[in-house]
């Protein structure tokens, strides 16, 4: 049986043909380490490395999805907000390569990704100015209802996602890719973070030196860890933004309880506290 790291080769084989020129621009010189991935994991075919490539659909996969999903149309200089999810939904129907979309989504009628609920909350509750959609889990409820009855507008779930992206807003994982998912990781999971770990760290390393007023938002420990390892623990002092960059840490949505996701004011207005902060325009969430 193949290994996962020889699964892995193939399937990054030509990796670079699938980015833009700015961002294959951006990551002159940064491989993923196939390395770090443990070679005496198996990589069965019946767990296909998700989401699939540029141009290489899997069976199943929603329209446009690929590994680098999250950087196409947006370039490096229009980059103004980075949200750091963990992993690729375990799914080949929901994965599309961005942090947080659900590819198997129809309508927001239906059943939404905890998660994904707890973003749109915070994103009405701004653009409405109705603390109420965000103080806790039945905000969500009260959300489908209102949009059944058309008291809220709300775009299609990938049109939400295609508009913050044309406004700079980067929804990236620190896994690109996902084969065997297990609740607090399995070791396919592990070895896969590990692997694109320099591709992550010179993402959030390059932005930070490029001090183009960015904001990255760190929704959980295992986010905000990363962002530490990748040299972004000295970013924010107090509350305030460092010269040309800054970080909001925030509970992971699915925490709950006194240190939950919603104990604290909405991440997304803090997000546009800093992008003020730095003289930079706020995001229409």
């Amino acid at each position: 049986m193949q290994t996962l790291q020889d699964q892995l080769r193939e399937y990054l084989a030509g990796w670079r043909n699938d980015m833009s020129p700015a961002w294959d621009e951006f990551f002159a010189g940064i491989e993923p380490d196939l390395e770090a991935v443990d070679s005496t994991l198996l990589g069965p075919s019946e767990l296909p490395v998700i989401p699939g490539r540029r141009g290489k659909p899997l069976a199943g996969a929603p329209e446009g999805a690929h590994v680098f999903r999250a950087f196409d149309d947006i370039v490096p200089a229009r980059v103004r907000v980075v949200v750091i999810g963990q992993d690729p939904y375990p799914r080949v129907t929901r994965a599309t390569g961005r942090a947080f979309e659900d590819g198997a989504l129809i309508d927001w009628s239906g059943e939404v990704a905890v998660s994904l609920q707890r973003v749109v909350q915070s994103a009405l509750a701004y653009r409405y100015r109705r603390l109420d959609f965000a103080t806790g889990p039945g905000g969500w409820a009260q959300i489908q209802s209102m949009l059944v009855t058309g008291a809220l507008a709300l775009e299609p779930q990938r049109d939400f996602f295609d508009r913050l992206q044309r406004q700079g807003v980067l929804f990236v994982n620190a896994s690109w890719t996902l084969t065997r998912f297990m609740p607090g990781g399995a070791p396919e999971q592990v070895a896969q973070v590990a692997m694109w770990r320099p591709m992550v760290r010179h993402l959030i390393q390059g932005l930070i030196e490029r001090r183009q007023g960015v904001v990255f938002l760190l929704l959980g420990a295992f986010a905000q860890g990363v962002f530490a390892q990748s040299g972004g623990g000295g970013v924010e002092q107090d509350g305030a933004p460092l010269a040309g960059f800054a970080a909001v840490r925030h509970p992971h949505p699915n925490a709950k309880g006194a240190c939950g996701y919603f104990s604290k004011r909405n991440p997304l207005a803090q997000v546009n506290a800093r992008l003020t902060q730095m003289s930079q325009p706020s995001i229409e969430w």
